[in-house]
């Protein structure tokens, strides 16, 4: 029988050992994590005294990524799927100590003058909208997302909208982070309509839709929280009888044996033990996988940036705020207000399993490349900071009366420009040298928890048609 190690126990790891376990019965699979946890990033703060179930790392699935809803009814879980609100539609941006909504417009950008008013000046309007004027030169490689946004609607629509909403989904600098890897669309977009004012104007629907809306939104969850997520693919793992879990289990490094690699382990406790493989899926970071497999291969380096972060929960008596709490999802917070928060998401109001109606909740970033100052405060301090800042902007009437911060340490890749050529080396040199060995995980080819599904199972796949040839 062959054996493979599964190295990374996040969601990217457990879907290769899914789809490794959907093979057949002629591999064996060990998985190796160094936390004393399944699940990675992926954690659900269950509170049952207060009635509050909250993400404290990813909140939810983007659901037309088919790897999303096929994970879900794999495992048996189509009945617990959550969509958001239909209400909370409402989106806020900071400026100049307040909240102002967020543009009109696919992504912010505005394609008339009422579309960005009160958040951007006049100037930075006019020099946004006449975009649609500018002639389509569209880079012919790669470059900064912030490069080609700023050339197009200037600086004042990148800092204030473009930045907290496109960088912050990965807690990035948008002068730092490669178009290609993270919005491509933008350029698909610029071509179809001639411009990005246009793509806007044609994408937008010229007046609310009065009608009901479909059943399922465009994010979904899971009543129980993504941890059960989690939980049920680690459950089917362990009822299969076919893989071995090691938890507090470091791969160390990884050597050739024969035609096979040697895995070198060492444990939390000190002890130290080997494991013969014929394949091996990585699903950690890119660093860390150069450096184990480095006695085998000197791996091309991707070069991802990751970045620390924090969130902060805060759980409010709903008298706490007024009535438009409830059609709020949250609000982005520009690099140049300069405030610790980057980013909040209303959680009770966007989510109805939450917490109960009396409660509020609401989730707070923290860290953002170039500005995580704040993540070297305490945790009380930090918590008491981000609930001053939020009382400033939304006019709390009371204190919170929970709260819990969570930190990810070097958690959110920064994909730079150049990276999904970096990536393709990085594969290729593998597929030449080491086929029976794949990468895979968000410092890749994608954050989102689906992209993770994907490029777990692709992985999974890779290595098993390496090891039947």
């Amino acid at each position: 029988m062959k054996r493979v190690a599964v190295i990374g126990g996040g969601i990217t790891g457990l879907s290769a050992c899914l789809r490794l376990l959907s093979s057949g019965g002629d591999v064996g699979i060990l998985l190796y994590d160094a936390s004393d946890r399944l699940g990675g990033r992926v954690q659900t703060i269950r509170e049952p005294h207060l009635g509050v179930t909250v993400e404290a790392g990813p909140d939810s699935m983007l659901a037309r990524k088919p790897a999303a809803m096929r994970l879900i009814e794999s495992l048996g879980m189509t009945d617990d799927v959550v969509s958001t609100r239909p209400e909370a539609t409402e989106t806020y941006i900071v400026r100049g100590g307040r909240l102002c909504p967020m543009p009109r417009g696919y992504l912010g950008i505005p394609f008339d003058p009422s579309c960005a008013r009160p958040l951007l000046t006049e100037d930075g309007l006019e020099r946004a909208l006449a975009e649609e004027r500018l002639p389509l030169h569209l880079p012919e490689g790669d470059t900064a997302l912030g490069a080609f946004l700023r050339t197009r609607l200037g600086d004042e629509w990148v800092d204030y909208v473009g930045e907290p909403l496109m960088a912050g989904i990965y807690a990035g600098d948008i002068d730092q982070l490669s178009l290609a890897a993270t919005w491509p669309s933008l350029l698909d977009l610029a071509r179809a309509h001639g411009s990005l004012v246009s793509a806007s104007r044609a994408l937008t629907p010229r007046e609310r839709s009065t009608q009901p809306r479909a059943a399922r939104s465009a994010f979904i969850t899971v009543r129980g929280g993504l941890a059960s997520v989690m939980e049920r693919m680690v459950d089917r793992i362990e009822r299969s009888g076919r893989i071995e879990i090691h938890t507090h289990a470091r791969v160390k490094r990884v050597t050739r044996a024969g035609s096979g690699y040697r895995c070198h382990i060492e444990l939390t406790s000190g002890e130290r033990f080997e494991q013969d493989v014929d394949g091996i899926v990585f699903a950690v970071p890119p660093h860390i996988a150069r450096e184990i497999m480095s006695p085998v291969i000197e791996l091309p380096d991707v070069e991802t940036h990751y970045q620390s972060t924090a969130t902060i929960v805060l759980v409010y008596a709903r008298t706490a705020f007024g009535p438009d709490l409830s059609r709020a999802s949250g609000f982005l917070v520009p690099r140049p207000e300069g405030m610790a928060i980057t980013a909040t998401t209303w959680m009770s109001s966007k989510w109805p399993h939450v917490a109960p109606e009396s409660l509020a909740v609401i989730r707070a970033y923290v860290g953002r490349r170039g500005q995580d100052e704040s993540l070297a405060l305490p945790d009380g301090e930090l918590a008491r900071r981000a609930a001053t800042e939020v009382a400033g902007l939304t006019g709390a009437r009371e204190q919170p009366v929970w709260f819990r911060v969570t930190r990810f340490a070097h958690a959110m890749p920064n994909y730079g420009v150049g990276h999904l050529a970096r990536v393709e080396r990085a594969e290729e040199a593998l597929g030449t040298s080491c086929p029976s060995i794949a990468i895979a995980g968000a410092g890749y080819r994608g954050v989102g928890l689906p992209d993770c599904v994907e490029q777990g199972e692709q992985a999974a796949l890779q290595v098993l048609a390496a090891l039947r040839a």
